[in-house]
């Protein structure tokens, strides 16, 4: 039996450098919102990942993988397919399960950390 190497993580969510992280253009619905993040780490199998993302104000739609959320600083209101919006803001944490679509009305610049876990793989 082999052993892996492991070592801890560790980073600072509003210190992080970010790279484009886009929302798709055919998702956005109104304003200009600018996604930024970082992947800090992804299993070898690519079905999980842990980062942190960022975007400026605006609306749009965002298809889910299994997602679990923090959010850090911003405001957001979030709309699931029952049609029962609900906000968050710094300190609040959700969960999206794989598939669900929801639409996101960013108030103020939002970062999050996340974990991700796509049962086919991340596309990324």
């Amino acid at each position: 039996m082999s052993t892996q190497a492991q070592s801890a993580l560790s980073q600072s969510v509003m210190g992080a450098e970010l790279d484009p992280f886009p929302v798709p253009e055919d998702w956005i619905i109104d304003g200009s919102p600018i996604g930024t993040g970082s992947i800090l780490w992804r299993s070898e199998d690519g079905k999980q990942a842990d980062g942190i993302w960022q975007c400026t104000p605006g609306v749009f739609n965002w298809t889910h993988t299994d997602e679990t959320a923090t959010i850090i600083a911003g405001n957001v209101t979030i709309t699931p397919p029952d049609g029962e919006s609900f906000e968050l803001s710094a300190g609040d944490l959700a969960f999206f399960p794989e598939g669900m679509t929801t639409r996101w009305e960013i108030h103020e610049t939002v970062r999050k950390s996340f974990h991700l876990h796509a049962k086919d793989g991340l596309p990324f």
